[in-house]
């Protein structure tokens, strides 16, 4: 169960609820509450701990290793954007306001780094759950609204589609 708690963690790269957390695992919540302590002692071991906050869990990185996340993240934001980041942007531009959740769903790979990094470099913006453009990669894109975007109309009636094919 340990395992399984802290794959759903790391996958979701946000705080879940434990309810949620239980939900996904087909358990009841005081079972997560079991091994709350177990996976802190895991993580911990790892240079990672377990975050719980009114949100619920997440995984973050202890403050010893600080330096490294800071190096990690001024390498990031130094290189060009990664073609995961691209494909997460162009999602959030031609579907207006999609969450982690249906970019991951499009993409099918996990895409929370790649929203972090486009939110770091102040590209996307989140509100809860949604993902947005911000002023300035409409700049960058040299567009005032995402609907001025090329083939906007074909393209979000295609990823809408998608979206809707999921759901039926």
């Amino acid at each position: 169960m340990l395992q399984k708690i802290i794959t759903v963690l790391f996958l979701s790269g946000d705080a879940l609820t434990k309810e949620s957390i239980a939900r996904i695992l087909q358990v009841n919540a005081e079972e997560i509450d079991k091994h709350i302590e177990e996976i802190d002692t895991a993580l911990r071991g790892i240079g990672l701990s377990l975050l719980q906050t009114e949100l619920g869990l997440t995984i973050v990185t202890q403050p010893q290793q600080a330096a490294t996340v800071k190096s990690f993240w001024e390498e990031e934001l130094k290189g060009e954007l990664t073609p995961a980041a691209i494909q997460v942007l162009t999602l959030v531009a031609y579907l207006g306001s999609p969450t982690r959740e249906e970019i991951s769903y499009i993409r099918g790979v996990q895409s929370s780094q790649s929203i972090r990094t486009l939110t770091v470099r102040g590209l996307i913006m989140r509100d809860g759950e949604k993902c947005m453009l911000t002023e300035d990669a409409l700049k960058q894109l040299g567009v005032t609204k995402a609907t001025l975007l090329p083939d906007y109309e074909s393209i979000n009636t295609s990823l809408s589609e998608k979206l809707k094919e999921r759901e039926g």
